[in-house]
């Protein structure tokens, strides 16, 4: 989750991400020490995150006679830091309901295609539709850039590739490309997308208009 979407600096956001993993509430020191901080460091991020209500201070029971020491855990109004959630659902439901098909990589591309479509704006001009179709990709992390002279698309970075199980990425491979058909379509700028020439690490689609 990147930084315009919970507001946090990575600072902070790596603090509330440790709360969030943790089974039991953590103490100032044991923040400072996971993450590499100064105590100094860890107490104001943690008291900052107790004033935007994304985590709670509770005292601990130390077996020791003086004051006991805080803990924090996070809340459930905080967001959530971590999309391991959203990754065991995408394989589960790719090993469940896709898989299976005989068909699977057309169903893949057909969900792609509702996927897109279901985000374009329509009746775009040719340049708004490719603009904000590089802008909608790159906001879903595939390091999208693109070349104007060509109207090629690199996709530099892929955020399924290091977290899908590599016998399953072609399914997501299938919806990436029905995403790029479904959204130009909708969008009737009279724009199509090649197929998606897909290299170890940097995958491209040249977009052209329809002839």
């Amino acid at each position: 989750m990147s930084s315009t979407q919970h507001g946090l600096g990575p600072t902070r956001a790596k603090v509330l991400a440790l709360l969030q993993s943790a089974p039991v509430p953590l103490q100032v020191t044991e923040v400072a020490d996971e993450l590499g901080l100064h105590k100094n460091s860890a107490r104001f991020h943690l008291d900052a995150l107790v004033d935007s209500s994304y985590a709670r201070r509770q005292t601990v029971a130390a077996g020791q006679p003086g004051r006991p020491p805080l803990a924090f855990s996070a809340t459930s109004e905080a967001p959530t830091m971590t999309n391991l959630h959203l990754l065991e659902v995408t394989q589960v439901l790719l090993a469940q309901f896709v898989a299976p098909a005989e068909n699977a990589l057309t169903r893949a591309e057909q969900a792609g295609r509702t996927w897109g479509a279901g985000i374009a704006t329509q009746d775009a001009s040719p340049a708004d539709a490719f603009g904000d179709l590089v802008d909608h990709l790159a906001e879903r992390g595939f390091g999208t850039s693109h070349d104007v002279t060509t109207s090629t698309l690199t996709f530099a970075r892929c955020p399924f590739r290091a977290s899908i199980d590599p016998e399953q990425l072609p399914f997501i491979c299938a919806m990436h490309q029905g995403f790029l058909d479904g959204y130009l379509e909708a969008s009737r700028s009279g724009l199509t997308a090649g197929r998606i020439d897909i290299g170890p690490r940097t995958c491209r689609a040249e977009v052209t208009m329809s002839a």
